[in-house]
């Protein structure tokens, strides 16, 4: 039996979309610039950078910190003064932000008080409220032996009282520490004054 002449059109289509099927289709041609051009490649790439923390000052305390930062590293102790507190001599001016008690060294109490320049931290002042007659020596030694590497400068003035200044520039903090006198009148200060270190 032979196969009839309107059957050969159809296996000779069904034979072409056989092989069209198989065809693979080609990629596009590659894209062509005009002469003279230059083709560039963008890369994005991201850098984290970790700032430095600021330097310590005194205890939980670093230079450059806010109110609320020093109200948040003294919880339960720094709090917001009212009426404001004088810093007194020898660079007066008014304090909003202290602790009215704070246990020190050697049985000392102190009142601290936290001064800013702008909204930072630039001074701390420690005032002892009640010092003995060896608190100074004490207090000089202890601060002494905390900067060993650093030599202390010191001063003494006699008027009516005597006023002995020792100051340390180290690192962290620059320390002055005054210690006001009269043995008569059995009066006496002990003043601790911490500053940013010199740049």
């Amino acid at each position: 039996m032979h196969p009839s002449r309107t059957s050969l059109p159809v296996l000779v289509a069904l034979a072409a979309a056989l092989a069209a099927c198989g065809k693979k289709e080609e990629a596009p041609p590659p894209t062509t610039l005009p002469p003279g051009t230059v083709a560039t490649t963008t890369t994005t790439t991201t850098t984290t950078t970790t700032m430095p923390s600021p330097p310590p000052a005194w205890k939980a305390a670093r230079w450059g910190m806010s109110r609320a930062d020093v109200l948040t590293a003294f919880p339960g102790q720094a709090q917001r003064l009212s009426p404001t507190v004088d810093f007194g001599p020898p660079k007066a001016g008014p304090a909003d932000l202290g602790i009215l008690s704070y246990p020190g060294d050697g049985g000392l109490a102190y009142r601290v008080l936290f001064g800013f320049a702008g909204e930072k931290l630039d001074r701390i002042q420690l005032s002892a409220l009640k010092p003995g007659s060896g608190a100074c020596e004490d207090v000089d030694k202890a601060v002494s032996d905390a900067h060993a590497g650093v030599r202390p400068a010191r001063d003494s003035n006699q008027t009516n009282v005597k006023t002995d200044t020792t100051s340390w520039k180290g690192a962290e903090a620059a320390i002055t520490l005054t210690c006001t006198e009269n043995r008569v009148l059995n009066f006496r200060t002990l003043v601790l004054e911490y500053t940013p270190p010199a740049p």
